[in-house]
């Protein structure tokens, strides 16, 4: 077990990741969907329920969505 945190808090959302999930055995792996440079913030998907409270997104990507709930 992690002290301190996995680090998964500092991984940010974004509608265009450079991150993804997997599950492999019961753990949660993070992996790279392209190159990351040195210093570009790490990003997942949120993906939060589209039938929960609504959270506008400010990501910046072309692909932003506008929300970070999904839209179906």
């Amino acid at each position: 077990m992690a002290r301190g945190g996995s680090g998964a808090e500092y991984i940010n959302h974004s509608c265009d990741p450079n991150l993804e999930t997997r599950i492999l055995k019961e753990h949660i792996l993070f992996m790279s969907r392209r190159p990351i440079p040195a210093g570009e913030e790490l990003t997942l998907d949120y993906r939060f329920a589209k039938d929960v409270q609504k959270y506008e997104c400010r990501c910046g990507s072309p692909k932003c969505r506008g929300t970070i709930n999904l839209l179906s």
